[in-house]
């Protein structure tokens, strides 16, 4: 006969140090080295007077530090689903030790993954409005933009998000559609997917528009993403910290995605970048090294995947030395139409391919002597069609240039035998009451503990293998009956799953391996019921049970999820004209796009085709309005609007632009409404053009944009071109 554990309620992580947790009932903080009990986590981004741990030693200072609300906020949330721990970043880690500070850096994303429950709290968001309306500015927290989130979204088993009130707004899996687009992370991670399957790219890509205070953390805030250890040193900056976090990564992997990154132009590089003109007659290029400088490198890479290695053989192997990168690689001399001419210069193949395409990955070695190459043209990763020729593969040594100045998720989840249930009907279900009275079964107990809440408790004996068919024949039944409408809905628990009777729903006690943690189904009477799993400190989890009335605009809000786009586009913020460049400041994308990025050196912005079931409420446009300025001497301003959506099967862009004295200008929402069917710009955008002219007012000059399918790394398959030519013989702006 098989026999369960009894119930635990330690956390399955265990380090070797030791680590703190706060009590949330009397805020002392306590350590423990092994035997670590169940505990909540809080994320959260830092603000003014956060409590630190030297503070929580005197709760009188501690009350007096505007943080403490934050820490009130989080122990009243982790008590209320029963956990006495709680870690919080900013007064669980004495950050005067640096020792201590290292082994918490290195240890960081243990803490989150060991969590029982990791409560995202956005200070900065308002649960008015469902994350996936337009209106809601869940998706411009500061959270998402932060380094040390990442890993904080990505370790835990179950994340809540939380509203500046503390109000529930979903949780990770319920919204994953929604933090997929603003993250740039795959959803299937998700819904469960190990990172470790995704390429080093990939990964990197996640970060890649991430910041950080300091410009170290940019790489100390990845170790626990890619599995590596490494002290910190602030102070060497955020280059050379990036630097040593890769070679950390290739001492444990041969995925050569590692080098399938893309510099910033190095016009982008240099200060005032929106209003220096540029008139050097050549390009600049900067030699480099195959070792990126930081996350932002990779922001084109999220295509990317992981190199494969089988195709060279035993020569898959590199290593880092004093003099570079010790690397065998698939060389073939460039073409004369490169737009590259020069001796010595190769394409060297990653062994990688996109996923957009299936194209190989390939960059830009200059030879310098002997086996000794640089990388050339770094701010291009040229995508070729064909497999690379293993017929030329060398052993080459790729010089860096220095710079001054997978994890598998484990799971803390109870056992099988600790399968207990509190059902607790939310505010909006009041009207429901428990038609289920107390009773007591061989293997089950229900009983109520008030007027919205019941109880379920099973006896570890009820789960056991020989007992299996007797519940699965004798399962326990909660009914619930509505005194207002007459609807009703029973839940029905098995073995395997807590079925909703009458509907095709299923909230398996496994779902912790698939985290499904919300689901929503239609009574017969055109009702809905959401059904949301929240995570406590003890063997018991909560279900809890809200209402919505047939036709409530939420419902298509919480079933979900977004579409991806059908089109992405990347706009360069360069007006070229001839060999001279002007940076353009970017002012926004008409409408908001949550899958836009927007960067110092571009914007990428997305558009879908029409489709009759799209919510209005999530917004799926055709085409959007990039708009961007570039200020002239004297006052004056160049506001240039740049549109471009689908027509059918083709890709259209068009171009206004309009010169002022003043802020007073047509607006990037009334530039687009004009290529709405009623608009004065409708021919415009029915005609389909991938070309588009425009006159600079006041000015004896020209603006086009054109857009092309791209032949290098980027986001989207197209690149829209802006330039200007003078009207003028010798004429410049």
């Amino acid at each position: 006969m098989t026999t369960y554990p009894e119930p635990s309620l330690h956390s399955t992580f265990d380090p070797s140090s030791v680590m703190r947790l706060l009590s949330t009932i009397d805020f002392k903080v306590k350590e423990f080295l092994t035997d670590i009990p169940r505990y909540a986590i809080l994320s959260h981004t830092w603000e003014q007077e956060e409590v630190t741990f030297q503070d929580i030693q005197n709760l009188d200072v501690a009350k007096s530090k505007a943080g403490f609300r934050k820490v009130l906020g989080a122990c009243a949330r982790a008590r209320r689903y029963h956990f006495e721990w709680i870690w919080i970043d900013s007064c669980c880690i004495n950050k005067e030790s640096s020792a201590e500070l290292s082994e918490a850096l290195n240890s960081m994303y243990q803490y989150y993954e060991g969590a029982g429950v990791c409560y995202v709290y956005l200070s900065d968001v308002s649960g008015e409005y469902h994350p996936r309306k337009i209106k809601s500015n869940f998706r411009d927290s500061r959270w998402f933009k932060r380094g040390w989130t990442l890993q904080e979204l990505l370790a835990p088993e179950f994340v809540v998000f939380l509203d500046k009130d503390w109000a529930r707004i979903g949780t990770r899996w319920s919204l994953r559609d929604v933090i997929s687009a603003v993250s740039g992370i795959p959803v299937n991670v998700f819904e469960g997917r190990f990172i470790d399957e995704y390429s080093i790219a990939q990964r990197m890509s996640w970060a890649a528009f991430r910041e950080t205070t300091r410009p170290e953390d940019q790489a100390y805030c990845l170790l626990g993403i890619f599995g590596v250890s490494m002290s910190p040193i602030y102070g060497e900056g955020g280059a050379r910290a990036f630097m040593r976090l890769q070679q950390e990564i290739i001492r444990i992997s041969d995925d050569r995605s590692i080098f399938a990154w893309v510099a910033a132009s190095p016009m982008e590089e240099l200060k005032d970048q929106w209003q220096i003109q540029y008139n050097s007659p050549a390009r600049i290029d900067k030699p480099r090294g195959l070792l990126a400088r930081s996350p932002y490198e990779f922001r084109m890479s999220g295509d990317v995947q992981a190199s494969n290695v089988e195709l060279i053989g035993n020569k898959s192997s590199y290593s880092f030395s004093n003099n570079g990168l010790h690397i065998h690689l698939p060389l073939n001399p460039i073409s004369s139409s490169s737009g590259h001419p020069g001796e010595h210069i190769f394409l060297a193949h990653l062994l990688c391919q996109s996923t957009r395409g299936g194209s190989y990955l390939t960059v830009y070695l200059r030879k310098t002597s002997g086996h000794q190459y640089v990388r050339c043209y770094a701010d291009e990763v040229f995508l070729t069609s064909l497999p690379p020729a293993m017929d030329n593969v060398r052993e080459l040594t790729v010089r860096e240039h220095l710079v001054t100045g997978c994890r598998v998720r484990t799971s803390n989840t109870s056992s099988a035998a600790e399968w207990s249930y509190n059902i607790e009907l939310l505010q909006s279900a009041w009207h429901f009451l428990c038609q289920s009275s107390e009773e007591k079964r061989c293997y089950d107990t229900i009983s109520s503990i008030d007027e919205h809440t019941v109880s379920l408790r099973r006896r570890a004996s009820s789960l056991r293998l020989l007992d299996l068919q007797h519940t699965m024949e004798n399962p326990p039944n909660i009914e619930y009956k509505s005194q207002k409408t007459g609807e009703y809905f029973t839940i029905c628990f098995t073995p395997f799953g807590v079925v909703i009777i009458q509907t095709v729903f299923v909230l398996l006690p496994a779902f912790r391996s698939i985290r499904a943690d919300t689901c929503i189904t239609e009574l017969e009477s055109g009702g809905y019921v959401l059904i949301t799993l929240e995570k406590r400190g003890d063997p018991q989890e909560n279900l809890e049970i809200g209402y919505l009335a047939g036709g409530d605009l939420e419902i298509d809000l919480l079933q979900g999820p977004l579409r991806d786009p059908d089109l992405g586009i990347t706009v360069p913020s360069r007006l070229s004209e001839g060999s001279s460049t002007y940076h353009l400041k970017f002012e926004g994308i008409f409408p908001p796009d949550p899958f836009g990025r927007i960067t110092q050196d571009m914007a990428y912005a997305t558009v879908f085709r029409p489709h009759p079931d799209d919510p209005e409420e999530c917004g799926y446009p055709t085409f959007r309005v990039l708009t961007y300025r570039r200020d002239k001497l004297g006052g004056i301003k160049d506001i240039i609007h740049v549109a471009f959506g689908l027509q059918g099967s083709s890709v259209w862009t068009d171009l206004v632009i309009q010169t002022t004295f003043s802020d007073e200008f047509e607006t990037s929402e009334c530039v687009w409404k004009s290529y709405l069917d009623s608009g004065s710009r409708t021919e415009k955008r029915l005609c389909g053009k991938g070309f588009a002219e425009a006159s600079f007012p006041y000015d004896v000059a020209t603006g086009t944009a054109v857009i092309q399918r791209t032949k290098n790394l980027q986001l989207g398959d197209y690149l829209l071109h802006l330039n200007m030519q003078s009207g003028l013989p010798g004429f410049r702006i």
